[in-house]
């Protein structure tokens, strides 16, 4: 397992962002789709190709791995957050995508699943709905060989006294929808900071087993998505790194802590980013020592 982290924890500025995590001792990264994706969305392919072959280049001299990504992001529905979004706009996007992570060596690619209307509807048809659009994706992910990890969410509040729910907040929706599109090249992205939202306890964790291909591991106070270091808010580590011990996850330890680090003067980065390594080998150590909580 290394230690990794989203680039998002500097901006847009990933050319300059990729040393300073070496220095810093992170044994690998994560890049952010979604913070270029504005920009993204007035390039053409091959602006959009090179850029990747010129992020690619930086990591490579720096001895830096991509070992996941944080895809394009569509908002609850299609139409919402992102102007200029539809379905079949989203779903060129993410073909896109793709094909940029395969240029810089990503094997996993973090999507979010979709409802399928304000409204609101049942697991049933936003089960239909996700399984109907990830399945167009197939053929790019088979020539590409990149895979897509679907990320567990959180309710979101409606109004006073209500929950939007939101398909995929519970584990047990999100496995069920990786189960349904039964593809060697599709698994679960685990999210601590929105699982503690949810107000699900660590040892669910063990639900996914091998299904766990990707971590967006971050912290909260369980009510916000605060992005934060682990220790800063009121996630019971041991419980996590216990249960990613017992499903033998293989892949990342990967940061998803902006909030930590982005408050941060420049001159403080680099030394907030070693603190955030030294957090990193300490849950690496729990996973080895830990067998059960």
């Amino acid at each position: 397992m290394n230690i990794s982290t989203s680039l998002n924890v500097f901006g847009t500025d990933y050319e300059q962002a990729i040393p300073v995590c070496k220095a810093a001792g992170f044994e690998a990264l994560d890049f952010n789709y979604w913070d270029h994706q504005k920009d993204v969305m007035t390039k053409t392919w091959e602006e959009e190709e090179a850029w990747a072959h010129r992020i690619r280049q930086v990591a490579d001299e720096n001895g830096l791995r991509f070992t996941q990504m944080h895809g394009p992001v569509h908002g609850r529905l299609f139409q919402q957050m992102v102007p200029g979004l539809d379905t079949d706009s989203f779903l060129t996007l993410a073909k896109r995508s793709l094909k940029t992570a395969s240029i810089l060596g990503v094997p996993w690619v973090v999507f979010h699943s979709s409802g399928v209307s304000v409204e609101g509807e049942s697991n049933r048809e936003a089960k239909e709905f996700n399984v109907k659009f990830f399945q167009q994706l197939f053929p790019s992910m088979e020539h590409t060989g990149v895979g897509i990890a679907l990320e567990n969410f959180y309710d979101r509040p409606a109004r006073a006294h209500a929950v939007r729910r939101t398909y995929c907040a519970l584990f047990d929706e999100l496995i069920e929808l990786i189960d349904a599109l039964d593809h060697p090249l599709i698994g679960g992205c685990l999210d601590t900071g929105h699982a503690h939202e949810q107000g699900i306890h660590p040892n669910e964790i063990r639900k996914f087993g091998n299904r766990l291909k990707a971590t967006h591991i971050n912290d909260n106070d369980g009510v916000q998505d605060q992005h934060l270091l682990p220790f800063q808010g009121s996630i019971q580590w041991a419980s996590v790194m216990s249960a990613l011990h017992d499903i033998d996850y293989k892949g990342d330890l990967t940061y998803e802590t902006h909030q930590s680090i982005r408050v941060l003067p420049n001159a403080l980065r680099e030394e907030g980013l070693r603190y955030a390594v030294a957090i990193g080998q300490y849950l690496i150590r729990l996973k080895g020592e830990l067998t059960g909580a």
